[in-house]
C-alpha cells in the first residue's frame, strides 16, 4: 500500500480558476476614483497599504511534506494566554481595565499624598493586594492546566503514511503533505 501513494503535487483546480477571476477582475476594474489625490508626501504610504496581495496556487505533496517550497507554522496546538514577561503586566492590565478596579488603584495611590490622606495605608493596599494576589494565583493556575493540556494534545500519537510504511508521529510534529491515518474515535489533529 505504501508503494501506491502519489509522489506528485495536488492543485485545486477550483482554487485556480478563483484566482484567475479574481486577478481579471482587478486588472479590469482600473484606477480608483480620487486616485490622483494621492500624490501627497503621505500617498506612497497608502499605496503601500492598499498593495494587493499575489495571489499564486498552493502546491502540496503528498507524503513528501520536505519538497514543499512553502513554510508553514508547526503543527501544535497553544492555547495559552500569556508567557513568563507578559503575565504580571497582562494580568495587572486585565484588572484594571475595569473602570472601579482602576478608581479603587488611584484612591489608594492617592494615599500617598499627605494632604489628602484619610486613613492608614493598609486599609487601602490590603484589600486591592488581596484581590491582585487572589485573581494571580487563580490565571496562574489557569495557564498551567491549559499548558498541560497543550502538551498532552501535542503529545498525542498519529500513524502517518510514508514510502516505507507506518510511522508514529506525535501531533506536533505532523506537517502539510503528510498522510495521516486516523483511526475511530481518535481526535483530528489540527493542521495549520
Amino acid at each position: 500500500m505504501a508503494d501506491q501513494i502519489p509522489l506528485y503535487p495536488v492543485r485545486s483546480a477550483a482554487a485556480a480558476a478563483a484566482n484567475r477571476k479574481r486577478a481579471a477582475y482587478y486588472s479590469a476594474a482600473g484606477p480608483r476614483p480620487g486616485a490622483d489625490r494621492h500624490s501627497s508626501c503621505c500617498g506612497w504610504l497608502i499605496n503601500i497599504c492598499r498593495r494587493k496581495k499575489e495571489l499564486k496556487a498552493r502546491t502540496v505533496w503528498l507524503g513528501c511534506p520536505e519538497k514543499c517550497e512553502e513554510k508553514h507554522p508547526r503543527n501544535s496546538i497553544k492555547n495559552q494566554k500569556y508567557n513568563v514577561f507578559t503575565f504580571i503586566p497582562g494580568v495587572l492590565y486585565e484588572q484594571f481595565k475595569f473602570f472601579l478596579n482602576l478608581y479603587f488603584l488611584v484612591i489608594s495611590c492617592s494615599q500617598f499624598v499627605p494632604a489628602l490622606k484619610i486613613g492608614y495605608l493598609y486599609t487601602y493596599w490590603a484589600p486591592l493586594g488581596f484581590v491582585l494576589a487572589v485573581t494571580m494565583t487563580r490565571e496562574a493556575i489557569d495557564e498551567f492546566r491549559r499548558f498541560q493540556r497543550d502538551k498532552e494534545v501535542n503529545s498525542q500519537l498519529y500513524s502517518k503514511l510514508t514510502v516505507r510504511g507506518k510511522v508514529q508521529v506525535k501531533s506536533s510534529d505532523i506537517q502539510v503533505g503528510d498522510l495521516i491515518i486516523v483511526e475511530k474515535n481518535q481526535r483530528i489533529p489540527s493542521d495549520m
